[in-house]
Order: C-alpha cells, then sequence, then structure tokens
C-alpha cells in the first residue's frame, strides 16, 4: 500500500474506533445509577435512623450511607412491600461503625427506590 493510500484511510479508522468505542461503552442520557454506582437523587425518598416506608410499585430500594458513598443494602420489593430500617442495639450501631469507617454520630443513612419501570433500568 503506498503512503497516500494509507493516509487516506487513517480517519476510517479513527471513525471506526471511535465509533465500535462507543457501541461498546454505550451512551446514557438519564442513568439510573450514577458512575459511582449509587442512584441518582431523583430516587431519593427518605433518610435517618429510623425508616419504616411503603414501595408505590415493583422496583428496588437502596440504603445508602452518603457520608462514606456506599451501598448498605438493596431488596427488592413489590408494589406496597414495607421497607424498615433501624438500630435496635449499641452493638448493631457499633457494627456499622466498622462496616462503614463512618461514626454513627457522623453517617447519613439515605434511602433511595428505583421503580422497576424506569427509564434506562435493567431486568
Amino acid at each position: 500500500m503506498s503512503n497516500k493510500n494509507a493516509r487516506m484511510s487513517e480517519p476510517w479508522m479513527v471513525a471506526l474506533l471511535v465509533t465500535m468505542l462507543l457501541l461498546l461503552v454505550g451512551c446514557r442520557t438519564s442513568p439510573t445509577l450514577q458512575a459511582d454506582g449509587l442512584p441518582g437523587e431523583e430516587y431519593l425518598v427518605g433518610g435517618g435512623v429510623m425508616i419504616d416506608w411503603e414501595a408505590p410499585a415493583v422496583g428496588t430500594a437502596y440504603l445508602v450511607e452518603k457520608t462514606a458513598g456506599k451501598i448498605v443494602e438493596t431488596r427488592s420489593l413489590n408494589e406496597g412491600d414495607s421497607y424498615s430500617f433501624s438500630f435496635t442495639s449499641g452493638k448493631q450501631a457499633g457494627e456499622f461503625e466498622k462496616m462503614l469507617g463512618v461514626k454513627l454520630s457522623e453517617a447519613r443513612f439515605m434511602l433511595y427506590f428505583r421503580p422497576a419501570d424506569a427509564k434506562g433500568a435493567r431486568p
């Protein structure tokens, strides 16, 4: 192949590689989870150290400790199912502090709910 032909094919190769990269990585304009894997603020439904909440639809509840940025629990729920969370003992609170690396007094527990029919939700 001559140098002229090699130079003419370079833009096509770059375009092909960019297209393949976009197909592999994907383009999502309204993600259900943020880049860090945590649910977006549009799914926030409650929070605190004592939560009692009822699911309005089929979906997934995410209990997140925001200070550490960790998902504590995910749970599949049906419409009308109850989600409860609270500390029942000082021992349990101590275990959470060890697990999360955050003092309970500084922890921010947030409950998110992503309905199964949310845009971009995975099956």
